[in-house]
């Protein structure tokens, strides 16, 4: 049975409401909970009759609902058997067919399938599964991306990652570690980016210039600010095609980097390169010179350091600087005599 999207969305509500055993629901609350729905995907408000006639088609074919004899006296609805959930989305092959191609095309928008990347596979491998009507044989995990579960920023991905796919502009109440109180930005929210098991949004700021990023673990709240959606004017592909991480000012131009890699650490930067840019300028039996264009940001420092001494800057000669002034202040705090300070 086919089904638009307003009572799809109707069906979908009911049901979480339907297997929620931490309240009773009337259909005045399943009327409340429906209509906050359709206001946040802006469909129209649906009235108390229209809950009704759900309450009595969900009970026919095809959907077959129990509710909860006692609970159901008294004019509350409670799945008789909580596991119970309703198949809202009914497929036919066509359908699946036509879901798998747009599957298809919706990852190849954020990753090449000729990279073989893995997460790029394991959504399509699984997503097609679903959209094939082939269930998973196994409730156990069998890929393991990294990722935090305890990660305060999680909490605002959905809310983002929807307002992205739906053009709407938002208000980010937003507060930055340095600073004691938190600010309000109107933004137009195009990317959200993962680095260093923490998330990132870019948006334009009304009223300022450029490409700004928000750290989701220090967004305070986020809501839809009722205004035009102005689109990005920049390819977020090309955009992080010369950096690494997340950080870039205006004052940051692209630089050829220059670096002399061990040949014990070499194999490393082959196989996982700084930039597919990366060239080797020059191989004399003990070290590996490459090169590659970048901007110098703190991500790209924060790498180079994490090789230790596997690792020469030798250009641009202000990167070599920081570096060199970073180990000096490193080589201070572990001396001889700090230690004994210390030991006091």
């Amino acid at each position: 049975m086919a089904l638009d999207r307003n009572k799809m969305l109707r069906y979908k509500v009911l049901n979480e409401c339907f297997r929620d055993m931490s309240r009773q629901y009337r259909v005045s609350d399943l009327l409340d909970c429906v209509n906050r729905e359709m206001e946040r995907y802006d469909f129209k408000s649906v009235s108390r009759r229209t809950i009704q006639k759900d309450l009595q088609d969900l009970q026919m074919e095809p959907h077959n609902v129990e509710f909860d004899p006692v609970l159901y006296a008294s004019n509350c609805y409670r799945y008789a058997d909580t596991s119970f959930s309703l198949e809202v989305l009914q497929l036919t092959p066509k359908d699946r067919d036509a879901l798998a191609r747009t599957i298809e095309v919706l990852l190849k928008r954020y990753s090449d399938p000729d990279e073989q990347n893995p997460q790029w596979q394991w959504m399509l491998t699984t997503l097609q599964s679903i959209a094939g009507n082939r269930p998973l044989e196994s409730t156990d995990p069998y890929v393991s991306f990294e990722n935090n579960e305890a990660y305060s920023g999680n909490v605002n991905f959905a809310d983002l990652l929807e307002s992205i796919i739906n053009r709407h502009p938002v208000i980010i109440r937003y507060k930055p570690f340095v600073q004691k109180e938190a600010e309000e930005y109107k933004a137009h929210p195009y990317y959200l980016k993962q680095y260093n098991s923490r998330w990132f949004l870019f948006a334009e700021v009304e009223g300022q210039e450029g490409i700004w990023n928000f750290a989701l673990d220090r967004i305070r709240s986020v809501r839809q600010w009722k205004h035009s959606y102005r689109p990005p004017q920049v390819d977020f592909n090309d955009y992080f095609s010369d950096m690494i991480g997340v950080s870039r000012n205006a004052d940051m131009h692209v630089e050829q980097i220059t670096l002399k890699v061990s040949n014990s650490r070499y194999p490393y930067v082959e196989t996982k390169p700084f930039s597919e840019k990366q060239r080797i300028k020059a191989h004399d039996g003990q070290t590996h010179t490459i090169t590659f264009p970048m901007r110098v940001n703190n991500e790209l420092v924060q790498k180079l350091l994490s090789f230790g001494d596997d690792i020469e800057v030798l250009q641009p000669q202000h990167l070599r600087q920081r570096m060199a002034a970073i180990v000096e202040a490193m080589k201070e705090k572990y001396s001889p005599a700090q230690k004994d300070c210390v030991g006091r």
